[in-house]
This record gives C-alpha cells, structure tokens and sequence, in this order.
C-alpha cells in the first residue's frame, strides 16, 4: 500500500503529480550540480600545457595497466 504523503485529504492523483514535481525538482537539481561539477573539471583539463596533459595520461594509463 502507498503511503499517503500529503495528507488525507489530497486526493490520491494529485498526491502522485506533488510528488512528481517534487522528485523532477530534485533530479534537476542534481542534475545541474553535476554538469557544473563536470564542467568544472574537464574545461579545466583543457588550459593544461602538452606537458601536463601528457603526464596525466602517461598516469592514468600506469594505473589502468596496475589494475588489469
């Protein structure tokens, strides 16, 4: 049986559309903290010299090949 989130007198419909606008909110907002979170990280690879870039990669790769 659902629980009745909203009280008892929201009829049962509208209580499930509250709670889909409530949930859609709360996906958006994780949504958006996550593309800036990615943001963030990857726009700031970009600015990294070819020295550096390389020593990430040479990195990532010796950690790839430890793990296999």
């Amino acid at each position: 049986m659902k629980a009745q989130l909203y009280g008892t007198r929201v009829p049962l419909y509208k209580a499930n559309q509250m709670w889909r606008q409530a949930r859609a909110k709360h996906i958006q907002r994780d949504l958006e903290a996550n593309q800036l979170l990615t943001s963030q990280i990857f726009n700031n690879m970009f600015n990294f010299t070819y020295g550096q870039n390389s020593m990430i990669i040479r990195q990532a790769a010796q950690r790839t090949l430890k793990s296999v």
